[in-house]
C-alpha cells in the first residue's frame, strides 16, 4: 500500500465561449493523436514539452480523470549507467551516447480528476499549479477565444474562515512562480521572481551593496497585505479573491503566515488537501485505476 496526497482546485472562467462543459470540452482535443497535443515549454531553450497522456472519460464527460506528464529528448537527460560505475572513471563526452533523437524521456508525472468546477491533482507541492492551467488552456487555444480558465487552491473552511482574514505575511524568502508566453508561437516558460528581491531592490536602488547585505542577512524584508471584506461581496467570491488565489503562485506555502480574528496559521494548513491509500504492485507502482477511482469519488458528481 501506498499513501498519495490530493491537492484540490476550484475552476473559474473568464469570457466563456462554448456551451460545452470544460472535461467534454477537452476529451475533444484529446481524440488526436499524442504527439499533437503536446506543449513545447520554450523552443528557445529545451526540448521540453508538456501532454497528457492517458485519460480516462468520467460518468458520458461529466468528469475527465487522466495523466499529465512532462517531457524532453533523450539527449538532454544523461543518462550514468551501471557500467560506467563500475569504470575507474569515464567522460561526460560518453554519457548517454545511444540516445537517438525522437527518443523522449518522462521528467516527471502527476494524476488528475477534473469536472466542470473542480479539480484534484497528485502534484507535487513544490510546483505551481500553472503548469497545468497553461497546458489546459494552449489545448482550448483560449488565446485565440478570448477566454481564460483558471485553478485556484481550495481553501479548507475547518482551517480559516475568509471573513475572518485581516492580513497575509510572505517573509523574505517567499518566491512567487509566474509563467510567461514566449514571442516564439506556441512556446510557454516559467520564472521565479523572489519577493526580497523586488522589494529590496525598489527600496535600495542607489545602494550597489545590496546583494552583500541580503547574503548576509543584514537586510531582509517582509510584504504585509492587509484584508477587509467590502459590504455585498459573498464570502465564497472573497475567499476565492483572497486566500486561494493569493497562495496560488507561492512556491512554499510556509513562507506564508495568515492572520485572523485571534490566530495565525501558516498558508499550507488552509489548502484543502488529503491523504489517501491504495495499492501498489511488486515494484511499487501505484494502481492508477484506483487512484482514478478515488479521485471520481471525491469530485462528488452525483
Amino acid at each position: 500500500m501506498r499513501s498519495v496526497t490530493f491537492r484540490f482546485f476550484d475552476v473559474h472562467y473568464v469570457g466563456l465561449t462554448s456551451a460545452s462543459s470544460l472535461p467534454q470540452r477537452l476529451i475533444a482535443k484529446l481524440s488526436s493523436s499524442a504527439a499533437s497535443r503536446l506543449m513545447p515549454l520554450n523552443k528557445n531553450e529545451s526540448d521540453k514539452s508538456d501532454l497528457i497522456s492517458d485519460y480516462w472519460k468520467v460518468k458520458n464527460g461529466k468528469a475527465l480523470a487522466g495523466t499529465s506528464i512532462r517531457i524532453v529528448s533523450s539527449r538532454d537527460v544523461p543518462i550514468i549507467t551501471e557500467e560506467m560505475l563500475n569504470q575507474n572513471q569515464f567522460k561526460v563526452s560518453s554519457i548517454n551516447l545511444s540516445a537517438k533523437d525522437k527518443e523522449k524521456t518522462c521528467l516527471d508525472y502527476f494524476y488528475f480528476c477534473l469536472s466542470d468546477t473542480k479539480l484534484i491533482v497528485t502534484l507535487d507541492f513544490r510546483t505551481s499549479i500553472n503548469r497545468f492551467e497553461t497546458y489546459v488552456n494552449y489545448l482550448l487555444n483560449t488565446k485565440e477565444s478570448g477566454e481564460s480558465i483558471t485553478f485556484t487552491p481550495t481553501v479548507d473552511n475547518e482551517a480559516i474562515s475568509a471573513a475572518d482574514l485581516r492580513r497575509i505575511t510572505m517573509n523574505y524568502s517567499s518566491e512567487l512562480l509566474t509563467t510567461r508566453e514566449d514571442s516564439l508561437e506556441g512556446s510557454v516558460g516559467s520564472k521565479k521572481v523572489s519577493i526580497k528581491d523586488a522589494i529590496l531592490k525598489k527600496l535600495f536602488q542607489e545602494t550597489e551593496s545590496l546583494k552583500e547585505l541580503m547574503n548576509a542577512d543584514i537586510c531582509s524584508a517582509d510584504l504585509v497585505i492587509k484584508f477587509s471584506k467590502p459590504k455585498g461581496m459573498s464570502e465564497d467570491e472573497y475567499k476565492r479573491k483572497t486566500i486561494g488565489a493569493l497562495l496560488k503562485p507561492i512556491e512554499d506555502p510556509d513562507n506564508v503566515k495568515l492572520s485572523t480574528k485571534g490566530k495565525k496559521i501558516q498558508g499550507s494548513q488552509v489548502l484543502k488537501t488529503e491523504i489517501v491509500t491504495v495499492d501498489d504492485d511488486d515494484n511499487g507502482a501505484v494502481s492508477e485505476q484506483e487512484i482514478y477511482q478515488k479521485m471520481v469519488q471525491k469530485l462528488n458528481l452525483d
